[in-house]
């Protein structure tokens, strides 16, 4: 019995071997490198991206430190339920969430509610696809229907899926949006 670990198009896969078949024991993005791109500190981009919501969201009341407090709400929520170890609010994954709000949030919201919907399923897109778990529970993203929520996360990976794949392998895109989100804070 051994553990093997496979990466393809970004994508880790580590699995061990029993009786002839393979189990996966771990699905997720794959590290890369990101030397030569210029970091910036999470509560900065954090900032960033609530000014962002706050502009793309015109016709909204919405400060950006409201769409903070519910992503660092989450965040929480996860760390003293133990689905994480750490906070996952790093700067990678704050480029990961404002390249799929900027692409899939509609400056048309009426409503904070569907604002936060919306922000909530990218969250928890972003958590799924960087995350260091193997599966985080819909109960803190969810807002409305179940089933609304699940066949929203379905369409949003169907629009986003070769662009989330992007910004894993390509170190320009990951640059680019970076760049992008810091500018919206200037």
């Amino acid at each position: 019995m051994g553990v093997y670990s496979h990466i393809e198009f970004g994508i880790q896969i580590k699995s061990h071997q029993q009786n002839g078949s393979f189990t996966v024991i771990y699905c997720g993005f794959a590290a890369f490198n990101l030397r030569g791109v210029l970091c910036s500190a999470s509560s900065e981009l954090l900032r960033c991206l609530g000014l962002f919501l706050r502009q793309r969201c015109y016709k909204l009341d919405l400060s950006p430190t409201q769409v903070i407090g519910w992503l660092k709400n989450i965040d929480n929520y996860l760390l003293i339920m133990g689905y994480q170890p750490v906070s996952f609010l790093s700067s990678g994954s704050v480029v990961f969430l404002y390249m799929l709000c900027r692409d899939l949030i509609s400056p048309e919201a009426d409503t904070v509610e569907q604002l936060q919907v919306s922000l909530l399923t990218c969250y928890f897109i972003t958590h799924c696809y960087t995350g260091n778990e193997n599966g985080y529970p819909e109960t803190p993203f969810l807002l409305g229907s179940r089933k609304a929520f699940w066949d929203r996360c379905l369409s949003y990976i169907s629009i986003m899926s070769s662009k989330m794949m992007q910004i894993n392998s390509n170190r320009q895109i990951y640059s680019e949006t970076l760049a992008e989100l810091k500018a919206v804070g200037r």
